[in-house]
């Protein structure tokens, strides 16, 4: 028996030699971050969050939304928009969401100091590229001016829209 694990070792030398064989090493003349990174894989995002008018062109291609809101929020910051004029009846948020770790944003609306309504929507974290697009439950809007503040948990360009429900 032991006589067999020693020719096995030979054998276990010459395959790892042979596994190491042709292999590359980094590029130690690489200096800068750029040069160090690791390449990027089609189909998936990169480390920019996108642009406010991206989000603003995701909401646009969802329907029937009035823009409440649209802009980058920063970790932890609340943002606020406002939307004059809304008629009164029943609406619901359409949320456009890309954050730098996936972590959500929080939009409420506000009538007259009142709160109406408060909806956390998820968001897509940055490296998987895109965005998420979001809908919450209906709720009803007296009418006026509607007050929309968004706060996020992570850095986040958001875009915020107002689509009359049923």
């Amino acid at each position: 028996m032991r006589s067999g694990r020693l020719l096995a070792l030979p054998v276990l030398v010459l395959a790892l030699g042979a596994c190491t064989e042709g292999t590359t090493t980094p590029d130690q003349g690489a200096s800068t971050p750029a040069e160090m990174a690791a390449p990027t894989v089609p189909g998936r995002g990169g480390a920019e969050l996108p642009t406010v008018a991206d989000q603003q062109e995701a909401l646009a291609a969802g329907g029937d939304a009035t823009e409440a809101f649209a802009a980058p929020v920063d970790a932890g910051g609340t943002e606020v928009g406002q939307v004059p004029d809304v008629a009164a009846g029943s609406y619901l948020l359409r949320v456009v969401c890309t954050s730098s770790d996936g972590g959500p944003v929080t939009v409420t609306v506000a009538a007259s100091g009142a709160d109406l309504t408060s909806y956390q929507a998820p968001c897509v974290p940055v490296f998987q590229g895109g965005s998420t697009m979001a809908d919450s439950d209906p709720f009803e809007v007296p009418g006026g001016v509607l007050d929309v503040g968004v706060t996020a948990s992570a850095d986040s360009v958001v875009a915020v829209g107002l689509v009359p429900a049923g």
